[in-house]
Parts: C-alpha cells; structure tokens; sequence
C-alpha cells in the first residue's frame, strides 16, 4: 500500500516540478525585506537558504538562516541585514539565482534558475479615511508610474504605503519604524510633521490652502497647494481686472495682519475696513459695512469699490444679511474661497449671484489628464472627485522622479539601487527643480528652494444657477504642445505647462443639456473635446432627464451662455431649437434629425447627418446582406415611425412595420410571431429584425427565442445603447448596427480610446467634435450670437479629430452620408466595413502604424500618425472616386520608443490579422520587428529608420541610411574646406560604415578617438583638446573640423568641451540618427559650444513645395512638422499604393514581393522612392541644421 502511494505522489509532482518556476523577485530597498514568487506552491519545509543567491557577476549575497523571515504557499519571504543591503544597493543590475535545490515541489527539487531582482521603493500615503478620491488618484498614479518603468525595463518600481489613521502623526511614526522616510498626504500632514519632527520628507496636496510658514520653516516639506496670502494675491488681481480703485475689506478681528497682507498687495487704495468678531451678528456687520459703502461713494467721485470678505467661514451669514439692504448691490463683493454653506442659504444665494460675488479656488486644469482622472474616480468610487484630489497625480510622480534624480523617466541610466533617492534629505533636495522642469499634468506644479508654489493656479468662480460656475483663471500656466503622455494603457493629448503669468483670463463657458443616463459619458466627450483646445472653457450642464428643457434654457439664457450643446433625442433638441430661435441663441445637437425637421436658419446645427442618410444606410447593407424579410421593433414615436418609412422606401424587400410597442418587456413577445413568419417565408439567412430601440436593444435581444434568436438583426446606435449592448445583451445574436462614419485614422483613435479606453460606435463622439465647435465659436465671436451664427459655418467646414470632416450642409446637419458597420462579435464591437449612399458597401483594410506616441519621441510619433492618416486618407479619396469596394484604415500601437515595447505592438497587429505595417522610426526597434517578420510573415515600411541590419527581406527604409550620411558629412566637409580632421567615436562600433568611408575618402589629415563606456566626457574632450592643439600648430582653425560619430553622447561631449579653449575655435559636426537631432538644447553649456563651432548636424531634407500639407500638418498638431511627418507620408502612400495595385490584398507575403518593383520609379514629397538591394532608399536629400539663438535653425540643403 505504501509502495502504491508512494508511486502515485511521484507520478503526480513531477510534471509539477517540471514547470514550476520562481517568477520574479522584490526587493524592498529601504527595509531590505526580499520576495521571491513562484508559480506553484513549494515545500516550505525543505528550503535550502545557501542555495539563493544575488549577484551582478562581479559581487555576490548568499541567503542564510538568519535572512528567513517567513514561508507562504508560493511566496518566500526574506530579510537582509544592513551588510548585505549595502552590498545588493551597490550591485550592477542585480539579478537572484536560485541554484538547484534551493526549494522543493512535490519533494522534487527546482531547476537552476535566475530571475532580474526588481527593488521596490516604498512611500507613505497619509490620507485619512473620508478621502478616498485622493487615494484612488494617488494610488492610479503610482501604477501609471510603474508602468513606464516598466516598459523601459527599470530595476525598480514605486509601492505605495497607506496609513489612513485619523491621527497623522501615528501615521508618521509608523512610517518611519519601516523605514519609510518620504510621504505625501493632504495639507494638514505638513503641520503635524513639524509637531512630530521626525526628520521626513513630506509633500502635499489636495486642499484649498496651507500655511506657508510652515513650509518655509523646514526644508523637508513642500506644499503643492497655495496659502493664504496667494489667495488674496489671486482675490486682489481679480479686482484690479474688474477696475475696482477701492477695496473695503472685511475681517475678523482675529486676523488683523490681514489689512497688512492687503496693503502690501494692493494696486489701488484700500479703506480701513470692517473688523468684527464673534459678538457681531451678520446683520451688524452688514450694517458696518453699508454705513461704509454710502460713506464711500457719496465722499470720492467716480470710486469702484470692492467689499473683499477675508473668512470664507462667515461670508454665507454676512452675504445673507446683505442680501436685506438694496444699497449694497450697488459695489462689486470678493471672497477668498467657495463656501458651499452660501449654496444651503436661499437668500444668500440670490444676493451672491446678483452682485456676482467672485472667489479664487486652487484646482486642476481643465485638460485631458484631469477629464480622465474624473471619469477613473467616478468609475471607481461612484461620486465626482473634489477637483483639488487630482493634485495627487502630480505629486506621486514628482516623487517618484525625485527618487530617479532626473525629470525624464524614459531615459535614466539608473542600473544601481544605491543610484536612487530614496533617504528623505536626497528626496527633498531633488523636488525643487523636478517639480518646475516635470511642469504638471493637472496643474502648473513649479515649486521654489523653500518649498511653495512659484506660481499657483486658481479657477476664479462665482455662483450661477445656484452652483459654483468657473468664470476665469489665474496664474493661468503657458501651454507648449508635446505631443501625447502615456495615462496607463491609455495615450492622452498632452500640453507641457510652464509658470503663467498673475493675471485674469476669462473662462469661456459652453452649456450641456443632457438625459442623466448618458451624463457622465457625454459630460467626458464634450469637456475633452473643449480641453484639447488651448483656451479655457467650462462646461456647465443641465440635466433634461424630466423633459424640463425650457427651464434649462432660461438657466442658460440667464448666465449669458449663447451657445448649448444638446445631447438629447431630437424632440427634446427640437424643444430647445424652438426656444433658441426665439431668444436668440444657438444650437449644436447630436440627434440626428427627420427630413421634416431639417429646416435651414433655424439656430440649429447638428453633428450628425440628417435620417435621410441614415434610412439608405440601413437599406443598403441589408440588400448587400440578400435580406428579403425585415420586422421592424421600435418604440411608438413619430420620428423613429418617419425613419422607418424612408427605409422602407429604399428597400426593395418587405418591411413589417406594425410592431412598435410602450412597455419594452412586451416588444419581443408581440413580434416573434411575425419574425416566425418572415423566416418561414424567406429563410432565416434572408431574414432580419430591424430593432430602433436606442437603450432598450439590449433588453429586446436578451428577450429573444427560437427563430428570433437564428435571424439577422440590424440596427442603429442613437444617443445611447452602444455600452449597454456591449455589457448586457446577449452573444448569440448577429447584430449589424450603423453609426455615423468616424475618421479611420490614428488621431481619431487616439481620441476614443481616451474617452473610453475602447473603440465604441459612440454617439458621444459626435458631442466631442459638436463641443470643440462650440468652443471656437465662441472664442472668435467673443460670445456674440449673431456673430456665431454666421461663422460657425465656415469654422465647421474641414477637417474634424473624430469626423473626417465636420462640413455642415444647408440645413445645419453634418454633411455626410457614410456610415459605419459595427458588428457585435464575442461581446466586443468591430467595425469591419461601411455604407455609403453615394458609394455603396465598402469593407476596411487595416494598415498598422507603429509608432512612439508617448516616451521621450512622443512628437515624433505624433508627426508619423500624422503624416499616415493624410496619406492614407488621400488615396481613400482615390479610391471613392474610382469606385472600388474597400478603403484603408490605421491601427495605431505605441512604442513609447522602446524596442521590446514595438516589438510587442507588431505582434498585437499580427494577432489581429494586421500584416502589414508602417514601421518604428528608431533602427533597434526596427530590426527587432524585422526578425520577428522573417518568422511571422510580417512586412514593415519605415519612415525614418537608418537600418543598420540589412538581411530583413520583409523590411523596407525610406529614411537615410548610413552611406547616405557619409556622402552628406563628405559634402559639409569639402563646402567648409575642412582638410584636417578628428572623429569622436565610441566603442560600440554602430557607425562604422561612416567611419570606414570617411577613412577611404577623406583627403586631408584624419584622427580618429575612440572612448569606452567608462571613460568619462571630460576624459574624452581632454583627449580632443590635445590632439587639436596638434593640428592648430599645421593647419588654420577655419580648416579644422571635429565630427562626433556619436548620438548619445554628444549633449555631454558638447558640455565639457566648453572647458576646453581650442575646441571652441574649430568647426564641429554631428550625427542624426533615425533623422532626429541630437538632443541638446536642454543642456546651456553644450549650446553654448554648439553656438561657437557652428556645430552642424544634416537631416533628411524637408520638402519645399508642400505647403498645404505643412498647414494642415501643423493645424493639426500644434507644432512645426520635422521630416519625419513628410518620410511616413510617403511610406503610407508607398505601402497603399502597393495594396491597391494588389486588389486590397494585403497579405504580407504579396506586399513585400511587388513593393520594390513599384518604387523603382515612384517620387514622393520627399523625393525618389527607389530602393536599393536591401530595400533601403537608394537617394534622399538632406538639411543641414545649426544651433542660432539657442534653437535649432536650417542652414541649407544638400541634394
């Protein structure tokens, strides 16, 4: 019996132990505690500690007893001692190698194994219970974080420790006891660790203020939130812009510093004020204050005066009070921050809104990363975050790029733990300067040596529709386009802030009517759309679930909002159309409308195409689908009643028309019969159901049985249901849905995935293009209705971001008659294909675009995607016109220019049956997916890539390969009469092929100086020095040249050469790699030399006579187009015209084999096409570029 089982255990644990593996191991670097996971559960009583060991191959820590801490199922836990901590900190990319042995499975032992050791650095977060939108931001930031590190394959990750006691110095205390020496937390946390003086770093945020004089006080603690007195300073520019020329403050008399503080801000001329305390009831110091107000104005001519309520806590009962006296609606009122108390007060409200009582208010920026962070909170937690919670964003990754030492996570060098941040002192010295170059993504974050805010940005707000309405901004930051920031999974539009300037800007405001069951979706398109533009809107919403359209319209009406977005069905637009028209004010809907109400001149635009269209598109795909029998489900109104007619009219099959309904719960009953009957008479395969039902299509499919279940279904995607669909319905349906065409292009993409992070067939979408209407509209009619109204027009008629275009026909309605095809497949809508009346059925061929749209190349990719869409969107133009069935569209994946990253996305597109793809721009990423194609049957074209491995034969290069860049250098040379030359070069030996040439053809006197990874920059330019000093004492410095063969390197060669005299004399010469320039421009020093030498660097060559496309790249961006938006047009238009000539045949295979033969002959913007034996371009033109006025200018172009 025994000898039985014992068998049976064998038998059973050695496929087990075959593939049970130690999957990672954790390293905490502050404690020391080490982690090591396994996939399977081990045998805890047979652990060998000897046999684990960390080593970089140069140092080595053997495990002991006295390391073990304790034993899980699957999980070992360690502990190092404080020797061996400092041995592992200082260790070179250490990994952990767990030698045969050293753990058991089933009583087998493990196979030798070694993993990376990945240290954690941890970070208290003091955020008491009651806050949880601060931590669910806090907390989403620290894995965004942590998935940048990780896809740059860092050696450590950030972990964030919660302490939510309501006692913060508790909190404080056991922090430090771990070891914990850095944390972030709300404004309060700042007092209570100077109480508790425990020597930690400390940064705050999320509050309305703090006490600078706390901050000042200790250099360990920084507060990302204003104090009082940038209130006031905010309070008083706001009533300079108002014109105020006398302030009359009111305070307690407990602050009486504050009349200080006002008069030391102070532009105009202050009174001595009204001090009060707690004796004085509201209506005292209302009386005190109206004494003043006539005393004031009937003794100096011509004053403004500003009543400025210095507490927030009393301003609801002195508002109240003054709300009795008539005389004090005469002045202008200010406060010093919203106080929701006002809101609970009828007549306090009344009075605060009739003498536009205005409040500064630290908050976010109303910008795509805090439109995200309110949808993740309110997903998340159910509630809409305080808009102060989003700070947290900021401050987790300010801390984290203090613990890194550098502002730019994508290209840190860091292989040692010992390398980070992570005492308090190292951390708190780092933050200053981290803070103002990271700039802030949901604020302007630059904070000073002590601590503060250098600029601190407030919302100005006052009350309207009795709620807080944002009316201005101040310290408004400066907005630098930059392309797009990687917000987790989700790539997001991006602006890099820069400190503003301490003034008022106006705030436009746009107004939503909205159902409630859409309201958050449509709320977060619509404040998207408006925050992609570079001034500042506020949305205020209205919901209209009631039908009380009117009275949101008064609301609207009252406040001065001329303009409202209506994402609503269309009799509830054409309510609020009507009241437009009579009060003078304008309309842009998302309801698509019947041929009965699309009337021109009636105050109404619409981001959709009228019914008329969307009747043929459901026609049409159903007679391209053989339909025959159609039962038509839908709820009982005219207008859906109207829209069916129009089909009916296109159809040529049969349409049963009779079954609309009041109760969903009875649609599908009262239809199966005929849907029987349809399917009887036709086949199920030429039967369908044609269900309008917006919202309830889910219920009505989930409703269905039998034969219901075995027909086709149609249908189409109004204001709502598309979610609803997705989440509920059920997957054994065919259900084929159009929706208004969206733009197949990458900037389109990029837009849906941030609002949903999928791509839906969301009638939100349109709110998103309709609110950027909105936005421009009103900024350049500067809120005139009239003005509005003509221009809107004109504003619409172009290019969209979600839309193709946003054209407007006669009526006002999105001039367009295309829709797309979504398909429901395993619960996931796709869009495979597309109707359109004046072109019929088409399907979609997907191209892949790879490409960096976050990283540090982000502008780059931007310019790619860019430069892929135009083109592609061109030859689909081409396409209509000689009216072919099938279009191109783009699949865009990031490579946040990362090789395993873009290798990554290739195999993405590949598993999407995506063969084809527009390529990465960097050659290490390049040749990776080359590789992978060889294997895979995948083809990749790149824009910008020099390719240095040419045995790829799936790959092709339009940029500038590297004996291209030897004849450019040559050409510069022999142009500047350089006849001695030294060549800088490193011993990784990727620019040999310039070297070699350079060696064979170079007449003059020729030095070449190789550096090692070790050598320092400064080693390296002594080097230099010596060796021109040389060649000074021969030849003239005018004849004298240096050209680094480095890319990487040539920022910091460039610095330490301005400590050396000679090479500041000589003429010097750079490396473009992938067509990029170096990156030197941050750095003062190697400006500096590059300004002196004439340091010249040569590009692929910007073509000259593309001006339209140049406009409308930059439109587009918000930034001047480099080459690499004109090299992917030209790759997009060379790898479409390949598909076309194949017949839309995109497979791999058949592209890679006629490619070549159709560049032989084929001129881009960029010049000839032709490749040579490698598929690498065989001529290109090339700029070259100096540094004038500390920014890179074109010198000239060399054919």
């Amino acid at each position: 019996m025994k000898t039985v089982v014992g068998i049976l255990v064998v038998m059973a644990v050695l496929p087990v132990a075959a593939h049970a593996q130690l999957t990672s191991a954790e390293y905490t670097v502050n404690t020391g505690e080490m982690r090591l996971n396994f996939d399977t559960p081990y045998d805890s009583l047979s652990i060998l500690l000897s046999r684990i060991q960390i080593t970089d191959g140069t140092e080595n820590v053997t495990a002991s007893f006295n390391d073990f801490v304790r034993a899980r199922p699957g999980i070992l836990y360690l502990n190092m001692d404080t020797e061996k901590m400092n041995t592992i900190n200082n260790m070179s990319n250490p990994i952990l190698v767990l030698n045969e042995g050293a753990v058991k499975f089933g009583g087998v032992n493990n196979a030798a194994q070694s993993v990376p050791l990945t240290g954690i650095i941890q970070v208290g977060a003091v955020i008491p219970k009651g806050n949880e939108d601060i931590l669910s931001v806090a907390e989403l930031s620290v894995d965004h974080f942590n998935h940048v590190l990780e896809q740059h394959d860092a050696l450590w990750r950030l972990e964030m420790v919660l302490k939510d006691y309501d006692d913060q110095i508790l909190s404080l205390l056991e922090l430090q006891q771990a070891n914990i020496h850095v944390a972030i937390g709300t404004e309060s946390l700042l007092a209570k660790n100077r109480i508790a003086q425990l020597g930690m770093t400390v940064i705050a945020c999320c509050a309305a203020h703090t006490d600078y004089d706390i901050v000042h006080a200790d250099p360990l603690s920084f507060a990302m939130i204003p104090d009082d007195d940038d209130a006031l300073e905010a309070t008083i520019a706001l009533m300079n812009e108002r014109g105020v020329n006398r302030i009359l403050p009111v305070y307690p008399a407990d602050d009486r510093h504050v009349l200080d503080r006002i008069d030391h801000l102070a532009q105009t001329a202050v009174a001595e004020g009204i001090q009060y305390n707690l004796l004085h009831s509201g209506e005292d110091i209302a009386s005190y204050v109206s004494n003043a107000v006539v005393s004031d104005l009937m003794s100096v001519p011509g004053i403004r005066l500003g009543v400025l309520l210095t507490d927030t806590e009393d301003a609801p009962r002195i508002l109240e009070a003054a709300s009795k006296d008539r005389s004090l609606t005469r002045v202008m009122w200010f406060g010093q921050s919203p106080n929701n108390d006002i809101l609970n007060n009828s007549n306090a409200t009344s009075f605060a809104q009739e003498v536009d009582y205005s409040v500064p208010y630290p908050s976010g920026l109303e910008n795509p990363v805090t439109v995200s962070l309110d949808s993740h909170v309110y997903n998340t937690l159910y509630r809409v975050p305080d808009p102060t919670a989003f700070g947290a964003y900021d401050v987790v990754q300010i801390v984290g790029l203090a613990i890194l030492g550098d502002v730019n996570i994508h290209k840190s060098t860091i292989d040692t733990f010992g390398s980070l941040n992570f005492a308090a002192e190292d951390v708190a010295s780092a933050i200053p300067e981290i803070s103002g170059a990271y700039g802030g993504y949901t604020t302007y974050t630059g904070l000073d040596e002590s601590g503060g805010l250098t600029a601190p940005v407030y919302q100005i707000q006052t009350i309207r529709d009795d709620d807080w309405v944002r009316i201005g901004m101040y310290n408004n930051p400066k907005y630098t386009s930059s392309g797009a920031i990687s917000f987790g999974d989700t790539i997001l539009p991006h602006t890099q802030h820069t400190a503003g300037e301490p003034l008022v800007h106006d705030v436009v405001p746009v107004g939503l009517l909205v159902h409630e069951y859409d309201a958050h979706a449509a709320g977060l398109a619509a404040r998207m759309g408006l925050a992609l533009m570079n001034d500042e809107y506020t949305l205020v919403v209205n919901d209209v679930t009631n039908d009380d359209i009117e009275s949101s319209m008064n609301l609207f009406n009252d406040v001065g909002i001329p303009i409202v977005l209506v994402h609503a069905p269309e009799l509830s637009m054409l309510e609020a159309s009507q009241y437009a028209q009579n009060n003078d004010m304008l309309i842009i809907g998302t309801a698509s409308t019947t041929r009965i109400f699309a009337t021109p001149n009636d105050d109404t635009f619409r981001m959709l195409p009228s019914d008329v269209w969307q009747a043929k598109a459901l026609a049409g795909i159903m007679q391209h689908d053989n339909i025959q029998g159609v039962v038509a489900i839908y709820p009982d109104s005219p207008e859906i009643r109207l829209l069916l007619e129009d089909v009916a009219t296109e159809f040529t099959g049969e349409i049963d028309m009779t079954h609309s309904y009041d109760d969903v719960n009875n649609a599908m009953s009262d239809a199966a019969v005929s849907i029987r009957s349809m399917a009887d008479k036709y086949g199920t395969g030429s039967t369908a159901v044609l269900v309008m039902a917006g919202d309830d299509t889910a219920d009505i499919m989930n409703a269905a049985r039998g034969t219901a279940k075995q027909v086709n279904w149609y249908g189409s995607l109004g204001i709502a249901g598309s979610h609803k669909i997705q989440n509920e319905a059920t997957d054994m349906i065919n259900l084929a849905a159009v929706s208004p065409a969206m733009s197949d292009g990458g900037p389109a993409q990029i837009i849906l995935d941030s609002l949903s992070g999928t791509q839906l067939p969301m009638y939100s979408a349109s709110l998103f293009e309709a609110a950027r209407l909105a936005g421009v509209a009103m900024t350049e009619s500067d809120s005139n209705t009239s003005i509005a109204r003509a221009i809107l027009p004109s504003i619409a008629d172009g290019a969209g971001l979600i839309f193709d275009h946003t054209t407007l026909d006669g009526n006002g309605d999105l001039a367009s008659s295309a829709y797309d095809i979504w398909r429901l497949d395993d619960n996931m809508w796709t869009r495979d294909s597309a109707y359109d009346a004046t072109g019929g059925y088409t399907t979609k061929i997907p191209i892949g675009v790879i490409t960096p749209l976050t990283g540090p190349d982000t502008q780059r990719g931007i310019q790619q995607m860019w430069g892929a869409h135009l083109a592609i969107s061109a030859q689909n133009d081409m396409l209509k016109q000689d009216g072919m069935p099938w279009r191109l569209s783009q699949r865009v994946v990031d490579t946040a220019t990362v090789p395993n990253v873009a290798l990554d996305a290739a195999r993405t597109l590949y598993n999407s049956n995506i063969q084809v793809a527009l390529g990465p721009p960097d050659t290490a990423s390049m040749d990776m997916i080359g590789e992978f194609g060889i294997d895979n049957d995948f083809t990749v074209v790149s824009c910008c890539s020099h390719t240095l491995n040419v045995n790829h034969t799936g790959t092709t290069s339009l940029g500038s390969p590297q004996i291209h860049q030897f004849l450019t250098i040559m050409h510069m040379l022999n142009d500047d009469q350089i006849t001695s030359l030294l060549i800088i070069q490193s011993n990784n030996n990727t620019t040999d092929i310039i070297l070699n040439n350079l060696v064979s053809n170079f007449n003059g006197l020729l030095n070449v100086q190789r550096y090692a990874a070790n050598d320092t920059y400064s080693q390296i330019t002594t080097n230099a020095e010596s060796t021109i000093s040389g060649m000074l004492n021969s030849y003239s410095s005018s004849s004298v040249g240096v050209l680094l063969l480095t890319y990487d390197d040539a920022a910091s060669i460039l610095e330490a050469a301005l400590h050396q005299n000679n090479l500041q004399y000589v003429n010097w010469y750079g490396l473009s790699v992938d067509g990029a320039l170096p990156s030197i421009l941050s750095s003062p020093d190697a400006v500096t030399t590059a300004t002196n030498t004439n340091f010249a660097v040569a590009t692929p060559a910007i073509p000259q006579d593309v001006s339209e496309l140049t406009l409308e790249l930059q439109t587009s961006m918000g930034f001047v187009p480099s080459s690499d938006a004109y090299l992917m047009y030209d790759a997009a238009t060379l790898l479409s015209t390949t598909i076309i000539r194949l017949n839309g045949n995109s497979a791999a295979s058949a592209v890679a084999e006629i490619m070549p033969l159709l560049a032989q002959d084929m001129v881009g913007i960029t010049g000839l096409l032709t490749p040579d034996v490698n598929n690498q371009r065989l001529h290109i033109s090339h700029d070259v570029w100096s540094i004038v006025g500390g920014e890179w200018r074109l010198q000239k172009t060399i054919p």
